[in-house]
């Protein structure tokens, strides 16, 4: 297991932001695209989606050592809380497909889903299931070490 080492100020210990992603549209609909390669150097090495979650259970509740994610809303609401290694919350509301949170390693996730909504998470990294936390104490921890 590699954990970053908690005085590194770099892309480790980000905060989670809406960005917006690329598109263009006309009269027969409209195209969105990532190409960013400022955030995921390496490209996307995984994406999966989440649907039929019933109202109002969480998806998600965990972080990652080092994977950092994008989360966008292919279809109806989400609710994303993330929560990062120095404390700070931030919420956010995903309706529209040009929308996503950027999610960094080290920061805690929550999703809640409207009836019907689909949740397309793009990934910079293969699946480890070594990379998740799912213990929110041992997230805890972290945090308490971290300040």
């Amino acid at each position: 297991m590699i954990i970053p080492d908690s005085k590194d100020p770099g892309q480790h210990f980000r905060k989670a932001e809406l960005i917006t992603l690329p598109g263009t549209g006309d009269a027969l609909g409209k195209l969105h695209f990532w190409e960013n390669k400022d955030l995921f150097p390496r490209g996307i090495l995984r994406c999966f989606w989440i649907t039929e979650v019933k109202e109002g259970l969480p998806r998600g509740s965990h972080a990652h050592y080092l994977e950092s994610q994008v989360l966008v809303a292919l279809a109806g609401k989400l609710k994303v809380r993330v929560e990062g290694l120095d404390q700070s919350v931030l919420e956010f509301e995903l309706s529209k497909a040009n929308y996503g949170v950027y999610v960094p390693p080290m920061n805690w996730v929550d999703v809640w889903f409207e009836d019907g909504a689909v949740l397309l998470g793009l990934s910079d990294r293969e699946f480890s299931e070594n990379d998740y936390i799912r213990d929110k104490g041992n997230f805890e921890s972290l945090q308490k070490n971290y300040r």
